[in-house]
């Protein structure tokens, strides 16, 4: 059967709350294998967003994320990395880019 189970569905909900407490603007949504995951990343790095958390059911049962930092020169992706570690890297990432920005002229 298809669809989302507890543990699967509960995670996600702990993810997006973790991020939301790094003060990071949180989207969600749910695909269909009918399209690939690397269209969707094209499409969402086109629109700014900086980073992507991908979450599947073997990520939530390893409490892990897989993140993918879609924008700079050398856009990474970092698989089946703990969800703590993760937040510590997506955090620190964050920092770096709000750094970097608030040095450009003219940036607010």
């Amino acid at each position: 059967s298809s669809g989302i189970n507890a543990e699967y569905g509960g995670y996600s909900d702990v993810v997006i709350n973790r991020l939301k407490e790094l003060q990071m603007v949180c989207d969600s949504f749910f695909w269909s294998e009918n399209m690939p995951l690397n269209q969707i990343l094209a499409d969402i790095t086109r629109d700014g967003v900086l980073y992507a958390v991908v979450l599947t059911e073997a990520s939530a049962h390893e409490k892990s994320i897989n993140i993918h930092v879609l924008q700079g020169r050398n856009p990474k992706d970092f698989r089946d990395v703990p969800l703590a570690d993760g937040l510590d890297l997506l955090e620190r990432d964050f920092n770096k880019a709000q750094t970097a920005r608030s040095q450009v002229p003219g940036f607010l």
